[in-house]
């Protein structure tokens, strides 16, 4: 897990990723799939064909392409459902740059790949569970450095970043301000 004295933007991929990842083959069908899921309790799992990975299957993927049509899950192979392609992730990347990756690929999960191999995987809810350490670090640093942290709204919200405008579900209210991740460490650099 990560250390208390890592920094926000020193956390790595590697640092919150699952791993091992469970993976599948393309031929298989889903109703062994989704036993694989449930036994592991996972959300996805890795698709390959000759040992290669080809695409993901998430808990979604079954939900839309295969209850809502109504198919039987041992008639169903999963190369047929899984999303392609992968979406991935060096282990050295910041957690920040992955955070906005998924959301530019409007992808919940990237599959972390080093030196060809896939190593892991980074989900959002491996970074929000890093997220409350993080954000009392960067409180901490703050508060050393004189920037008052109102904790009126205890937590993260979600809106519109008061300083750029766009869009954020991590906001952080610091000086009466709502920033997303951005603009705060734009404002902790000054």
């Amino acid at each position: 897990m990560v250390k208390p004295a890592l920094l926000a933007e020193e956390v790595r991929v590697r640092d919150v990723m699952s791993s091992p990842v469970i993976e599948a083959d393309a031929e298989e069908t889903l109703d062994k799939v989704a036993d694989r899921m449930e036994k592991y309790h996972i959300g996805s799992v890795v698709i390959t064909k000759n040992g290669q990975p080809v695409g993901i299957i998430t808990k979604r993927d079954i939900v839309d392409k295969v209850v809502a049509r109504d198919l039987r899950p041992s008639s169903v192979r999963a190369g047929d459902i899984m999303s392609s392609p992968l979406h991935i992730a060096d282990p050295d990347l910041l957690i920040d740059e992955a955070l906005r990756k998924m959301n530019k690929m409007k992808v919940s999960r990237l599959v972390v790949v080093y030196k060809g191999k896939i190593t892991g995987m980074i989900s959002l809810k491996d970074i929000l569970q890093v997220t409350p350490e993080i954000l009392d670090i960067v409180r901490e640093q703050l508060r050393i450095k004189g920037v008052h942290v109102n904790r009126g709204g205890e937590g993260l919200q979600e809106g519109y970043c008061d300083a750029c405008g766009e869009w954020s579900d991590m906001l952080v209210r610091i000086d009466d301000q709502l920033l997303c991740e951005e603009c705060r460490l734009e404002m902790e650099k000054r």
